[in-house]
């Protein structure tokens, strides 16, 4: 029996005041580039201005209106089936179709516009391209499913507040910003980033294995140990496919190939989030409905990590309902393991290039 339940949603913390807005902070931005920013002039030779039809035609709007359906399909699949709805169901076989429809029309898309695509596939098709990429990709889908589900294991399992948990997170930032900046200088001491791909793929798998085994007494050891070991194996790797685009590239591709590394990294964390999101909520309902059957699962759902212990209804049941919100939440890690393991393929794959002599910037990951 499928349920039909309610997007996922956080409520808010009512013992903290609120934090800047999103708004808030763009309207700030926005003051200080009209007041303060000036661009500086360029001057463009007028035998090289671009009519504007043709920089139109640069944006490959084909193969945007064949890519965003594709993705929405797929994420709306991935999310929905086994929860909202039976994986037989029709919608979701629906949305597969048609996410295959709309991806090979957008493959078609880019081998008809060539370097006018946004996936170029005479550079997609390099291995000093794709390896890269697919790395990218993986790293970026490990990522992101602990970012988001590690501060709710904190609000729901140990009944920390919003604020608290993103506090408790700090340790996996930490591990990343840290390791990240060593990263940096230890290419450019050995070489070569090769090696330090396969250990960040490797570091990664153990550290969100290690998270997985997350339970409901696990300590302050357990928890600020484990989010540095992932953070660290992110930090590793997630900057150095940039590196290795830049190093394997002439200078006149540089820009495409690390867009398409950006590209596949962000693709991948969306994906995954979605991933996640789906096995945490098909574990909870199964869960809920094994340990207190009494309980609909969506009153849970609704409930929010914060507000599991103020809900009467589950208060007389808070330390079963704790147990599977807890391994629900750990499942969702193996899909961050299985990505780190992915991501060795495209480590392994990788090309030996030393970036030494070579004017290499790092790009924000």
């Amino acid at each position: 029996m499928f349920l039909h339940q309610p997007a996922y949603c956080e409520p808010t913390d009512r013992n903290h005041s609120p934090a800047p807005t999103n708004s808030t902070k763009g309207l700030v931005t926005v003051v200080f580039i009209v007041f303060f920013f000036k661009s500086p002039e360029k001057k463009i030779d007028p035998s090289e201005r671009v009519p504007w039809k043709q920089q139109i035609r640069q944006l490959d709007l084909e193969g945007l209106v064949a890519f965003l359906p594709a993705i929405i399909c797929l994420l709306l699949a991935l999310q929905w089936g086994g929860s909202t709805y039976a994986w037989s169901n029709g919608r979701i076989i629906a949305l597969f179709v048609l996410f295959g429809v709309f991806i090979i029309g957008f493959v078609g898309i880019q081998f008809w516009k060539q370097d006018a695509g946004t996936l170029p596939p005479r550079l997609v098709k390099q291995r000093s391209v794709w390896a890269p990429a697919w790395f990218s990709f993986c790293l970026g889908g490990a990522f992101f499913i602990p970012v988001y589900f590690v501060p709710i294991w904190f609000q729901a399992i140990k009944g920390t507040s919003a604020v608290q948990s993103g506090v408790d997170n700090i340790p996996m930032v930490l591990g990343l910003v840290i390791v990240s900046i060593v990263a940096g200088a230890g290419v450019t001491i050995v070489g070569y980033y090769t090696p330090f791909c396969i250990a960040a793929a490797a570091l990664t798998a153990v550290g969100a294995g290690l998270l997985s085994t997350f339970t409901v007494h696990s300590g302050h050891a357990m928890w600020i140990g484990y989010q540095v070991l992932f953070g660290a194996g992110l930090g590793l790797g997630l900057q150095l496919p940039m590196i290795a685009v830049q190093a394997a590239l002439p200078a006149e591709d540089i820009p495409t190939g690390t867009a398409v590394v950006i590209f596949a990294q962000t693709i991948g964390g969306a994906i995954m989030l979605s991933v996640g999101t789906n096995v945490f909520n098909n574990e909870l309902f199964k869960g809920i409905l094994k340990a207190v059957p009494d309980i609909n699962p969506t009153t849970v759902l609704t409930a929010g990590a914060t507000s599991l212990r103020s809900t009467p209804e589950l208060v007389p049941h808070l330390a079963e309902i704790l147990v599977v919100y807890n391994k629900a939440i750990t499942q969702t890690f193996y899909a961050s393991v299985a990505m780190g393991a992915l991501g060795l393929i495209g480590a392994l794959a990788m090309e030996w290039r030393s970036v030494k002599g070579k004017n290499i910037e790092m790009a924000a990951a």
